[in-house]
């Protein structure tokens, strides 16, 4: 899918694709490849959330040996997520007996926020901070530590294009999101605040801070999937949403990981 910015075309953009690579954050070595019209991202973690395979594709055939045959034999639980034209192959899923567990939006922002808030306790983190960092995802979404190790993996810090965003308050880190960066556009992931600072504003402060200074630099998108705890807040920031991707698993994972 392309799309506009700012009345300008951007030819180049696919979504689609942008989300793909950005899933290099924590897909394994070997375990990731992205083409034109699907992509897989094997992180080989028992939690089904990060062995991921993608197809836009009209072909159930595609679906069929580029997706659900590779994930198969990856040997851990997935999820298979469809949209746009690959949701007329979503009867091959169900055939082979798998369920929709859910559905995200790929949410879009290509202009700076309106509301300047206070930048205090945000800043780059770096990887002395992984710990923390680690421990808030861990808290937001109930993640056990391997599964937290997958999200945020050591060697992220190695990829020119990743950022770790920090805010800290009462002296510790209680909010924290990542980005990979490619060609003007960032992938956000693991948007996280600590359950007993929620709704206090911090999420939104950090979000705001680094889209500011990360369109500063020259970038022109942050693209991610929408939660649905964080859609509102992406909502008022300015995000639109792009598409709606369907979400594909078999039923004895889904309930594993429930």
């Amino acid at each position: 899918m392309r799309v506009g910015f700012g009345g300008m075309a951007h030819p180049d953009c696919d979504l689609f694709a942008a989300l793909g690579v950005g899933t290099r954050l924590w897909a394994a070595s070997g375990r990731h490849v992205v083409d034109e019209d699907w992509w897989l991202a094997f992180s080989g973690s028992p939690n089904l959330r990060y062995n991921v395979a993608a197809s836009r594709s009209r072909s159930a055939d595609v679906l069929e040996q580029q997706c659900l045959e590779p994930l198969l034999a990856a040997g851990q639980p997935g999820i298979i997520m469809i949209s746009g034209p690959g949701l007329a192959s979503a009867q091959r899923l169900a055939d082979a007996n798998w369920v929709v567990v859910g559905a995200l939006p790929l949410m879009l922002l290509t202009t700076k926020p309106s509301s300047s808030l206070s930048s205090e306790g945000i800043r780059l983190l770096s990887l002395e901070d992984l710990p923390s960092a680690r421990a808030v995802v861990s808290a937001t979404y109930g993640l056990d530590p391997d599964s937290t190790e997958r999200a945020l993996p050591e060697r992220a810090f190695e990829e020119p294009g990743f950022r770790l965003w920090g805010l800290f308050a009462e002296g510790q880190l209680v909010s924290c999101f990542s980005v990979i960066v490619d060609d003007g556009l960032m992938v956000g992931w693991s948007m996280a605040t600590l359950p007993e600072f929620q709704r206090q504003g911090h999420g939104r402060r950090l979000l705001v801070e680094l889209i500011r200074t990360q369109f500063a630099e020259g970038n022109w998108g942050l693209l991610l999937q929408g939660s649905a705890a964080g859609q509102p807040l992406y909502r008022e920031l300015g995000f639109e949403t792009v598409e709606y991707w369907q979400l594909w698993s078999r039923p004895r994972w889904a309930l594993g990981s429930s």
